[in-house]
C-alpha cells in the first residue's frame, strides 16, 4: 500500500515542515501535550518583555488592589516572586535538558562521521 500522489507531495512541502518547526509550536507541544493540529493558531509575535508585562500586569494590579499597606504587599510580592523565579529555573534548566536531549538523539540517528 503506497502513498498517493498528494501525501507525498505532502511530505516534500518544506515550507510546511519548516513552519511546525516553530519555538512555540515545540514548547506548546513538549509542555502541555497540544495536538499538532492545533498549530495553525496564530502564534504570540510579540516580544518576551512585552507578553511578560502583560502577562504580569493583571497580577500586580489585583495585589495592590488587595493590599494597598506596603508591608502586606511587599510580603505577597516576595512570596509570589520568589515562586515564579523558581519556576523559571526550573523550566529553564529542563529545557535545556530537553534541548540537548534532543540534538544527542538527533546525532545518534544521524551522525556526521
Amino acid at each position: 500500500m503506497g502513498l498517493k500522489a498528494g501525501e507525498f507531495a505532502r511530505m516534500r512541502n518544506f515550507k510546511e515542515i519548516v513552519h511546525r518547526t516553530n519555538m512555540q509550536k515545540i514548547c506548546s507541544f513538549v509542555l502541555n501535550g497540544i495536538d499538532p493540529s492545533r498549530w495553525d493558531e496564530e502564534l504570540d509575535i510579540e516580544s518576551y518583555e512585552t507578553r511578560l508585562e502583560k502577562g504580569e500586569a493583571p497580577l500586580w494590579e489585583f495585589l495592590e488592589n488587595l493590599y494597598p499597606d506596603g508591608k502586606e504587599r511587599d510580603a505577597a510580592y516576595e512570596l509570589i516572586c520568589t515562586a515564579l523565579i523558581t519556576n523559571q529555573e526550573v523550566y529553564t534548566e529542563l529545557g535545556m535538558k530537553l534541548g540537548a536531549n534532543m540534538i544527542l538523539e538527533l546525532l545518534k540517528s544521524n551522525p556526521l562521521a
